[in-house]
């Protein structure tokens, strides 16, 4: 009988029928089996630590909890409990921003608390962030862009205080701050290594960006529906000194969060208009306006292509006075019939960039680069030659020879 009841696995029904406080009673039954020092189906995660500067979102008060805890104290359990609330909802009412990062005071969330998920959840999804008006900017350094132009963040989530250190918020600046877990914010981020610092702002509205320095030329997106080609279209075209982004139906959504890294910070120096129709051309075009096809197909058979002139991106000379459209298509779509269509109504060209070693084309963020960096090439050459022929020394006036005016 004894036998029987050494067994594995009889042990194992007996552990799993029995209760393991009976158990610990016979030590010939139990003697394999171990104290699991958990819940099951709990995770074993450790605690959160709380340290004295920090608030919990829980209103729990470290020091008071190891004063009345490990020493003696006068105060009732009950009035300690009543002073720990009144100052959680005092800090919860306005958490501001001091003038030190020593400071800086926070709310710490735990890993329950639901505060940045929805917000995450909102910021993913385009309704939700076009109707919430809401935009997600992941790292420091969109983040530290974003407040140089006069942005203001709603909330900012950290991992680390050093983090939020680096920012350098303006003292005048009052802003709620969350500290979060890693793990949480690596299991709503997109990428393998989260910086660990995410700030939620409002959209970009066009009259809060800068219209100084521009040149007189538009993007034009047509079918750009991958979200890195469009951060770097955007990023190309503020680079550039460009006055507008359009984009018409079909491209992917500007302020997804991977445009937005992709972009870095290009959202904040050039106006960017969404969700346009073929027919508006008339409200951003002008009768003038010349319009540009990036289009590195020499050999279309189409008949409204065929009657656009096609020429290298280089040999095409323009004058100050002239207000060009750039139009480029997606990497795989391309550009579509209705693109050619405004450009035979516009005095349109098609540029094309020559290519080695068999490669077919570029993506549309690099493409656009060389066509607009060449453009503005020439007009700075321009201005400039204007400038030296209205105050040039005669010697000057020699240089003017270089320039086609």
């Amino acid at each position: 009988m004894f036998n029987v009841l050494t067994k594995p696995i009889f042990r194992l029904s007996v552990a799993i029928l029995v209760n393991e406080n009976i158990l610990r009673v016979s030590p010939v039954l139990c003697k394999d089996i171990k104290n699991r020092g958990f819940a099951r189906w709990s995770s074993r995660k450790p605690s959160k630590v709380f340290t004295p500067d920090v608030i919990s979102s829980g209103g729990f008060d470290t020091e008071e909890f190891f004063k009345s805890e490990y020493t003696e104290s006068s105060e009732s359990e009950q009035e300690i409990v009543k002073k720990q609330l009144n100052n959680f909802n005092k800090e919860k009412q306005l958490i501001e921003t001091g003038k030190t990062s020593a400071d800086l005071k926070y709310t710490v969330l735990q890993e329950n608390d639901l505060t940045f998920s929805k917000l995450m959840t909102q910021a993913g999804n385009r309704k939700l962030r076009m109707k919430n008006n809401l935009m997600m900017l992941e790292g420091k350094r969109l983040n530290i862009d974003a407040i140089k132009t006069g942005l203001i963040p709603k909330k900012i989530f950290f991992t680390r205080k050093t983090l939020l250190e680096d920012i350098k918020l303006p003292q005048s600046l009052k802003t709620s701050l969350y500290k979060i877990h890693y793990k949480t914010v690596a299991l709503w981020s997109k990428l393998e290594s989260p910086p660990g610092i995410i700030g939620f702002y409002d959209l970009v509205k066009e009259d809060h960006i800068s219209t100084n320095n521009t040149i007189p030329v538009r993007v034009i997106c047509d079918n750009v529906r991958d979200p890195g080609n469009l951060g770097s279209i955007i990023r190309v075209a503020a680079g550039v000194g460009c006055t507008q982004v359009l984009l018409l139906k079909g491209c992917t959504d500007p302020w997804d969060p991977k445009v937005l890294r992709a972009a870095a910070g290009g959202h904040f120096h050039i106006p960017i208009k969404m969700d346009m129709i073929w027919s508006q051309h008339k409200e951003f075009l002008n009768p003038s306006d010349v319009v540009c096809l990036a289009d590195s197909n020499t050999a279309r058979e189409t008949p409204i292509a065929a009657r656009i002139p096609q020429h290298l991106y280089f040999d095409v000379k323009l004058k100050t006075s002239q207000s060009i459209a750039i139009v480029v298509g997606g990497e795989t779509e391309g550009l579509s019939i209705d693109a050619f269509k405004l450009a035979s109504k516009y005095n349109g060209l098609r540029l094309h960039i020559p290519l080695s070693n068999s490669i077919e084309s570029l993506n549309s963020g690099c493409a656009l680069s060389v066509v607009l960096f060449e453009i503005k090439r020439q007009l700075l050459t321009l201005e400039r030659a204007n400038t030296l022929k209205d105050n040039a020394t005669p010697e000057e006036e020699l240089k003017t020879g270089e320039y086609r005016i």
